[in-house]
């Protein structure tokens, strides 16, 4: 009974993360450009397209799933032998510093530049604030999506040796 579990948190587990994964791969190489490519102007055409919004609430579905998955997997992973598990855990633990990446850095800039809202948007803000938050949102990002890239390479192997 033990082993199905692990198997099947594996499995739910490695789904999450390539969701997630390829997602943002998407976000990267298709809206990134398009929001980032003539600050502030970009932003605020970007936030006046219907998809904009959407946006948000996918991101907030499927990283939801990831963080309960690999929470689940990291306390299986260290009640039932860590070393025997240590791929569930290293996953766990990506999904872990994913979820400080997105509470530090990308809400708060996601809150700045309006795309969530309370924040007082592109339009509001210095054009070179607009430009350094994008930038720095762009190199987070990468860092984001290698944390997403060693999870899910984490978790497929769990999910191989489950």
């Amino acid at each position: 009974m033990l082993q199905f579990f692990v198997s099947a948190i594996s499995w739910l587990l490695a789904m999450s993360f390539a969701a997630v994964w390829g997602a943002h791969l998407y976000q990267v190489t298709v809206l990134f450009p398009v929001w980032a490519s003539a600050p502030p102007k970009s932003v605020v055409e970007w936030l006046a397209t219907p998809y904009a919004m959407r946006v948000p609430g996918f991101f907030r579905t499927v990283v939801s799933l990831l963080y309960t998955f690999a929470t689940i997997a990291l306390v299986v992973a260290v009640v039932t032998a860590l070393r025997m598990r240590l791929a569930l855990a290293i996953a766990g633990v990506c999904a872990l510093i994913h979820l400080a990446l997105n509470l530090l850095i990308f809400l708060p800039t996601n809150r700045k530049l309006g795309f969530d809202p309370g924040g007082p948007g592109a339009s509001n803000l210095d054009p070179q604030m607009v430009k350094m938050l994008i930038r720095r949102w762009g190199r987070w990002n990468f860092v984001r999506l290698s944390i997403e890239t060693a999870g899910l390479i984490a978790a497929l192997f769990a999910l191989k040796t489950s």
